[in-house]
C-alpha cells in the first residue's frame, strides 16, 4: 500500500466518480484504475460498490476511509510542521545546555550576539536537563546543538568551550578536611546518580581509590550551594560563577584533587550541522567561548 494509492482512494470517495477524480489528481483515468485495482487486491476487499460509471463505498470501503483520513491528515500536519522548521531555521536558535550555563555565561553570549546588527529579529528557544537527556533530545531533532559536560558517544562531535575546577563549599567558619576520609566522615552533600557530574567525580576520585559517600543529594550546583549554606553539609561542586550569591566558604578539595575539572563543551551532531541562524550563533560562540 503506498501513500499514492490512499490519495487516490480518497479522491474517488470524495468525487465518486474515476474520471472526475483522474482528471483533478491529473494522472489518466487508466492508471487510476489500475492502482485502485492494485489495492483491492492486496487489501483482498473491494471498496467500491460500482454501478457504470458512479463508485460508492462499500463497508468495508467506508472503514478503509476513516482510517486514510486520518492518516493523511497527519501527514499533511508533518509537512506543515516540517515547512515551519525551514521557515524558522533563519531565525530560531534551539539550545539545549545543561544548568549551570543557563545561569550566568550563556543567557550573556546570547544576549551580546542578538544585539549585533541585523540579529535583533532571531529567537532563541533554550532547553535545560542533564547531558544524557539532552543528548536525547539533540538526536530527536529538537536542539540545533549542545552545551553540556563530556559524552563519548560516536556520533557526536564535541568542542570545548570552558573549564572549571572543582571546589569544596562548607558554611563559614567550619573546618576544612584535610583528607578524604575526613571529608566523607561527614556530612556530604552531592550531585544526584542521574547527572554526569556525579559520575565525573566517582570517576576522577576512583584513579585514587576514593569512594565518594554522599549524605544528601541535589541536581545542580544551585541547589547544593543552597543546601551547603543551610548547614545541611559541605558540598563539592565546580567553581561557578553563581557562587558568589551565596553564603559560603569556597576552599581548595583534600589533596590528592587529582586536577578535579568539569569541562563544558559545544555537542553536535556529526552528521546533522546547525544551519541558519543556528550556524550564525556558533560561529559568533567558537570566536567569544563561554565567557567566564
Amino acid at each position: 500500500m503506498t501513500l499514492n494509492q490512499m490519495i487516490y482512494f480518497q479522491k474517488i470517495a470524495l468525487l465518486g466518480n474515476m474520471g472526475k477524480a483522474a482528471r483533478v489528481l491529473n494522472i489518466s483515468q487508466p492508471s487510476l484504475s489500475v492502482a485502485i485495482s492494485n489495492l483491492e487486491k492486496e487489501l483482498n476487499l473491494s471498496l467500491f460498490l460500482r454501478d457504470g460509471h458512479k463508485l460508492t463505498l462499500s463497508a468495508e470501503g467506508r472503514q478503509f476511509l476513516t482510517h486514510v483520513d486520518t492518516i493523511l491528515a497527519g501527514v499533511q500536519e508533518t509537512q506543515l510542521h516540517m515547512q515551519s522548521l525551514s521557515a524558522n531555521r533563519d531565525i530560531m536558535i534551539r539550545i539545549g545546555c545543561i544548568s549551570p550555563v543557563m545561569l550566568e555565561a550563556l543567557p550573556r553570549t546570547v544576549r551580546a550576539f542578538l544585539s549585533k546588527p541585523g540579529n535583533s529579529h532571531m529567537k532563541v528557544d533554550f532547553r535545560t536537563d542533564n547531558t544524557t537527556n539532552l543528548i536525547g533530545k539533540l538526536r530527536d531533532g529538537y536542539c540545533d546543538f549542545l552545551i553540556c559536560s563530556v559524552s563519548k558517544e560516536e556520533d557526536l562531535i564535541q568542542t570545548e568551550l570552558s573549564a572549571e575546577p572543582y571546589v569544596l563549599l562548607s558554611p563559614p567558619g567550619w573546618e576544612e578536611p584535610q583528607s578524604w576520609d575526613a571529608l566523607f566522615s561527614q556530612d556530604v552533600v552531592g550531585f544526584q546518580e542521574q547527572t554526569r557530574a556525579c559520575s565525573e567525580i566517582r570517576e576522577m576520585l576512583g584513579e585514587y581509590g576514593i569512594v565518594p559517600i554522599y549524605t544528601h543529594n541535589a541536581p545542580d550546583e544551585a541547589s547544593i550551594a543552597a543546601l551547603v549554606s543551610y548547614g545541611f553539609g559541605y558540598g563539592i561542586v565546580p567553581k561557578v560563577p553563581l557562587l558568589k550569591h551565596y553564603d559560603l566558604q569556597i576552599s581548595p578539595l583534600p589533596t590528592p584533587d587529582g586536577g578535579l575539572t568539569r569541562r563544558i563543551y559545544l555537542t553536535q551532531l556529526i552528521n546533522r550541522p546547525p544551519a541558519g541562524a543556528a550556524k550564525r550563533f556558533l560561529k559568533y560562540l567558537l570566536a567569544q567561548r563561554l565567557e567566564e
